[in-house]
């Protein structure tokens, strides 16, 4: 009896055993294959700001080989940017970095990247938010993000901002882009944020360049 038991019990830990290492190992190799994908998410984002291309269909491999061979990441304490680099590898095209802040639901996140002499907008794109679908989160939709590329980054007076959203259709200055009808928190918000991140950003990119730390012509 005692023997049929600890067969018994010695069966059970064995296929125990076995099945949470089979479950283990299966959220090990999805976690790696999720922060791989979420890695190569990035590199796409980063890549496209700087309006870099990426061949149709690219895989992930060909993702991040362009993207080892065009951007320089460089980081300090508080602060990450991603140099983009021309097809010589050496002359800088822009940079690019990051954009946070919140929204009416929560935190948006995207990325903005500007020209080497931090005088105009290459492009933007928000691509993680918790807005309303149909309202507030359009400001993921190309037309609404088409609006910065280009634009001049003409030096602010106090109280003023580089951006200012109005009415669908009313926005007619320099540095002025159409809100998203029925939107109006969401883009108010977003107003707010964008205009601290560029402030913060430029000033300290410009102190960057100044000293070295940061490639400017070529890298």
């Amino acid at each position: 009896m005692n023997k049929k038991r600890s067969f018994s019990v010695l069966y059970m830990f064995v296929v125990t055993l076995f099945f949470t290492s089979a479950v283990g190992g299966v959220q090990m190799y999805n976690e790696h294959r999720i922060e791989l994908n979420q890695q190569v998410r990035l590199q796409k984002i980063v890549l496209e700001v700087l309006d870099i291309p990426l061949p149709p269909g690219a895989s992930n491999a060909r993702v991040e080989e362009i993207f080892q061979a065009r951007v320089q990441e460089r980081t300090d304490e508080k602060r990450t940017v991603y140099v983009g680099l021309e097809e010589d590898g050496k002359q800088v095209r822009g940079y690019a970095f990051p954009l946070q802040g919140p929204g009416f639901w929560g935190p948006i996140h995207g990325m903005m990247a500007v020209d080497p002499r931090l005088k105009e907008v290459l492009g933007i794109a928000f691509y993680e938010h918790s807005e309303t679908p149909g309202l507030g989160g359009r400001i993921t939709e190309d037309w609404f993000q088409k609006q910065f590329e280009g634009r001049k980054l003409v030096s602010v007076e106090k109280g003023e901002r580089y951006f200012y959203l109005r009415a669908p259709g009313t926005a007619d200055e320099a540095n002025e882009v159409d809100a998203i009808s029925g939107a109006s928190e969401t883009c108010r918000r977003l107003e707010v944020f964008l205009d601290e991140n560029l402030k913060d950003y430029l000033a300290w990119l410009e102190e960057k360049r100044k000293d070295g730390t940061l490639p400017s012509r070529s890298a």
